[in-house]
């Protein structure tokens, strides 16, 4: 067995969240957590809609505060984040409460049951509830996945999902470039390149809109199946 996890980091990556970043820490701060010391890291990509401002008034000294001074996608805002993570796990948290942190408990158990490396949190599963989806976001998903599958001899329900936890030194050593989305299939194919023990485990998972603010958009299924064929092949 590797050493069990003392602390953990949880990282969110915000853009014009206003009315989500508040409730989202609250519920992060508040989740079970199997009694880890833990911090958070939010990053946040020079956003317009008011969420700087309520960053600014947070005072708790387990939340650090990163004020980038370009607007950045969610890659930028991860790689920023990451150099300043001390937990000993690293997890990944959307800020805008389509994944539920009450779920922290079930990811972060392989790493205390087995020599877990890295865990999924997979919306696929249907063993949690999960929001019906438009269908054209649950056929990306699920191509994205498949593609996964057949070009790195894998059996992923949900590459795509935003629910990722890492050992701090899985993580770092996979020196991410990505700038936007395509950093989650970056993840996938640099890990399935390595010796890493890699679990799922099925959460909950509460879709939006775009009416809602979602800002995922069809071009980036294409830029996300090139980055897992370009990095198959980019050592």
């Amino acid at each position: 067995m590797k050493n069990l996890p003392k602390s953990i980091s949880i990282i969110i990556p915000a853009y014009n969240e206003a009315s989500t970043i508040e409730e989202c820490l609250r519920r992060v701060i508040a989740a079970p957590k199997r009694g880890l010391d833990f911090e958070v890291i939010i990053s946040d990509g020079l956003s317009t809609d008011g969420t700087r401002e309520i960053l600014e008034k947070v005072k708790d000294p387990k939340v650090k505060v990163i004020f980038r001074d370009t607007r950045s996608g969610k890659g930028i805002n991860l790689r920023s984040a990451i150099p300043h993570a001390t937990g000993d796990i690293i997890l990944w948290q959307d800020a805008d409460l389509e994944y539920n942190p009450n779920d922290y408990q079930d990811v972060l158990e392989p790493f205390f049951e087995t020599n877990a490396d890295v865990v999924y949190g997979s919306r696929f599963t249907r063993a949690k509830y999960v929001k019906v989806f438009r269908p054209l976001n649950f056929f990306a998903n699920k191509v994205l996945t498949w593609s996964a599958n057949l070009i790195y001899s894998r059996i992923f329900t949900d590459i795509e999902t935003a629910t990722k936890v890492f050992r701090r030194e899985t993580l770092n050593s996979l020196e991410l470039v990505s700038d936007g989305f395509e950093i989650e299939p970056e993840i996938t194919a640099k890990l399935c390149k390595k010796n890493v023990n890699i679990f799922e485990v099925p959460i909950s998972h509460s879709a939006r809109g775009y009416e809602d603010g979602k800002k995922i958009r069809w071009w980036h299924f294409f830029t996300s199946l090139w980055s897992l064929i370009k990095w198959k092949f980019i050592s």
